[in-house]
Parts: structure tokens; sequence; C-alpha cells
């Protein structure tokens, strides 16, 4: 009996899969000669193409929804047409997995389950839904809120204040989302509520929230921590001193808005991230194994 031609392939993709990942730093090195988008997640990704299309064709999005969802989200204009089909994957899945709550009555749309969606998947585009395992419900309020907050400090004094947020992600607890806000993001101009909030998600997989998601074993735990720390006081200075900078002043509040305000400007303005901390896109392009300023590192 004849092998088909497909199983074989999917075979000989196995196995070079599995030796390129007993490998080490597989994805910084081993994979230079291949194609520019080779990296071993991309072709896990076209080993998958057929389950994608048997789970959309078993839940299809209505092509005028998906034709909408293209054109309403300048974020996705850098993505071909096969990264484009696995967004949209992860979409439908993100959106069945997820409970969305709209706790002020409001009538939540298909267009903007599918806004939240596509936007809190492109960070996972290579790494899979997987990575939002802690995340279960999305809660949509209509515009900012009021939220208190509190602090103890090094003397164990405890402050408290008042402002007004767009979004917040409580550990092992659901992200809440501004719909005001969600309508604003993606729009290519550095601010998205959504991924922001995705990113806190992301940073709670190694058990806190600390600017430091769970490492690929070809991103050692040390260069993470002396690029982003040495960023991190340098952008703390500048904000201090006052001078000029084209990234939002937020990120210096702690390590993990940190970490998550620069995951904005990475799929955001991706040249913004790139000019401001070349070592910390470099580090992001490793991490979602993404490369949205086209620099060919990742």
């Amino acid at each position: 009996m004849r092998m088909p031609l497909e199983v074989l392939r999917c075979i000989i993709h196995i196995g070079t899969i599995r030796f390129y990942d007993s490998l080490p730093q597989a994805g910084n090195c081993l994979l230079k000669g291949l194609p520019h988008r080779g990296s071993i997640l991309y072709y896990r990704n076209i080993m998958r193409n057929g389950k994608r299309r048997s789970y959309t064709g078993k839940h299809p999005v209505d092509e005028s929804l998906w034709k909408w969802v293209k054109g309403s989200h300048p974020i996705l204009a850098r993505l071909n047409p096969e990264e484009l089909e696995s967004l949209k994957e992860l979409a439908v899945r993100f959106i069945r997995k997820k409970t969305f709550e709209n706790p002020e009555g409001m009538t939540l749309g298909e267009e903007m389950k599918y806004s939240i969606a596509v936007q809190a998947c492109l960070p996972v585009l290579y790494l899979g839904l997987e990575w939002y395992d802690n995340w279960h419900t999305v809660v949509v309020v209509p515009k900012s809120f009021r939220q208190q907050h509190q602090v103890r400090d090094a003397a164990g004094v405890v402050h408290e204040w008042s402002e007004r947020d767009v979004g917040e992600s409580w550990d092992k607890g659901p992200v809440v989302l501004s719909l005001e806000d969600v309508e604003d993001s993606g729009w290519c101009d550095g601010d998205n509520v959504v991924i922001h909030e995705a990113a806190h998600r992301l940073d709670l997989t190694d058990g806190e929230m600390n600017g430091r998601p769970e490492l690929p074993r070809d991103l050692p735990a040390k260069r993470w921590f002396d690029v982003m720390s040495s960023a991190f006081a340098d952008f703390s200075r500048r904000v201090e001193k006052g001078k000029r900078i084209r990234i939002d002043e937020y990120a210096a509040e702690n390590d993990a808005e940190f970490f998550a305000v620069l995951t904005e400007y990475f799929f955001e303005t991706p040249g913004v991230l790139l000019t401001s901390y070349p070592e910390v896109y470099e580090l992001f392009s490793i991490f979602y194994r993404q490369d949205p300023a086209g620099t060919g590192n990742r």
C-alpha cells in the first residue's frame, strides 16, 4: 500500500521539527537559512492548516464580518493570508472558549467580540491560545471606569488613590475592557487596551505579574532581565527629567506596565519601539515569534 503524499510530507515535517527542537538556540541561529518567515513555529502552523480549515469549517465566520474585521483594524495589514487565516481560527476559538459579560446590560455584537478576539490573539499568533488558559472571562463596560488602588510601601504605610482605568486584568480573574477604548484600539497609533491587558495575562504565566512572562528556551532569563531592567531605568529617568519621549509615560509605573505598554507599541507602532529601544524590540521578536517592523530578526 502506497503512503499518501500529504501523509509523507507531514511525517517529514514532524521529524524535522523534533530534530530542530532538540538543538540549543534553535530559534536564534539554526533557522537563519530557512525562508524569511521560517521559524519552527511557522512550519508547525503550516502543518496545522488542515486542522484549522476543519475547525473554521465547523464554525464558519461570516464573510462580510471577516471583511469588516480586516478593514477596521489597520494593525492587521502587515499579516499575510496564511497568518490571517491562523488569526481567524484563533479568534473563533477565543470567542467560543471565553465568557463575554456586559454587566451594564448593553448589547455586545459579533463585531465587537471579533474586534476583541483578533487583537487579543495577535500576540499569541505563533504561541498558541493555551497561553491564555489563565484567562476565562472578558468583562466589557461602556467606558473608562474609576478604580480604587491601594499599595503598601517599604515602611509599611498604605497609600490609597482613585483613578480612571480603561482596562484591568485580575490575577486568576476576568479582564475588564472599556468598549470605548476597544473601539480606539488597532489603529496603529500605539494605544491598544486589548493588547495591553492581554500582555498582563502573558506576564502571569511565570506565576506573578513582574514584567517577565514564561520564557522560551532560546531566550535566557538573564538576558531578558538585563535588557528590560536597563530599558526601564532609562525610560524612568527620561520621564522624571521631562524629556521628550514617544512612548506613553504610563510605562514608567512599574515593570509589569513597562512590559504591557511596550507590547502595545511592538504591535501597534513597531518602528517607535525599534528606534527607541532596539534591544527590547529584538527580545519581543524572539518571544512573540513576530517581526512587525520587518527587520528580519525573528
